[in-house]
């Protein structure tokens, strides 16, 4: 199971693993079964599996905020102890400013700005007509960081969250009080990108299957938006900081080392 993070290069990381022979996807990418604030029907769940009686192939699903979203460890620990799970970890900042501005542009189509607006009536705590949407104007970066910056100890909603969604350290936390840290592969985004079949191939180890090396792969990168304005260095730097602070010993947790963490200054903004 792929955790997350959303924008953390998780699209094209499910669009490679299925190209794996071993491998089986789902009907779609993101569940969002566990995380649905409806009743669970694990019978609804496995329709969604291509999943065949005499096959030994492996099979997963893709919903990168899972790892965000309240209670959803434990359920998914319900359903399985023994479930492996994959976390890309990127950037913070970058992630927040990439789910900005996606949202930003979901604001351009009047499909969703309804779909957003319906939602919120079955889903109360996500509350995105509300805060982004209901106004003539959406919201610069900014002021979306710091609305949930200064609310950060009243929060009585779950979505939007561009910045609590980077506190990776906590929500990895709440993943360890049920699971065994060794169910768990992280993975450095930058590394994804730069390093792919690299990575592929670490991921075949963790799951017991032939690594990717003799396979003909398509590994351009999906899902990339076009940004509307650059993200500004002095934003960037501010909240950088207060990222880092907020994930202490991430590092040594998770066995990688993050440029991100360690700067002291922007770098490629």
């Amino acid at each position: 199971m792929i955790l997350g993070v959303q924008k953390g290069g998780t699209t094209s990381l499910h669009e490679y693993l299925i190209q794996h022979p071993c491998i089986l996807g789902p009907k779609k990418k993101e569940l969002h079964f566990f995380d649905s604030f409806q009743p669970l029907n694990i019978d609804d769940y496995h329709k969604n599996f291509p999943f065949k009686l005499v096959t030994n192939k492996i099979t997963f699903e893709s919903t990168p905020r899972y790892i965000y979203y309240p209670n959803v460890a434990k359920k998914i620990y319900d359903y399985n102890p023994n479930m492996k799970f994959i976390v890309v970890l990127r950037d913070p900042v970058k992630r927040a400013y990439s789910a900005w501005n996606m949202y930003k542009q979901m604001g351009e189509s009047e499909r969703m700005i309804n779909f957003f607006k319906k939602n919120e009536k079955k889903s109360p705590k996500e509350i995105f007509f509300s805060l982004l949407y209901r106004k003539e104007t959406f919201p610069s970066f900014l002021e979306m960081a710091n609305y949930e910056l200064d609310n950060e100890l009243n929060f009585d909603f779950i979505e939007p969250s561009i910045i609590r969604r980077g506190y990776y350290k906590k929500q990895i936390d709440t993943y360890l009080e049920y699971f065994n840290l060794e169910n768990f592969l992280f993975i450095d985004s930058s590394s994804l990108k730069n390093d792919t079949l690299e990575v592929l191939n670490t991921i075949a180890t963790f799951l017991n299957i032939s690594n990717f090396k003799s396979l003909d792969l398509d590994l351009e990168m999906k899902h990339q938006r076009v940004y509307s304005e650059p993200l500004n260095v002095k934003i960037y730097d501010e909240l950088l900081l207060h990222f880092q602070n907020k994930n202490k010993g991430l590092e040594e947790l998770v066995n990688l080392k993050f440029e991100w963490m360690r700067n002291k200054v922007s770098r490629n903004v």
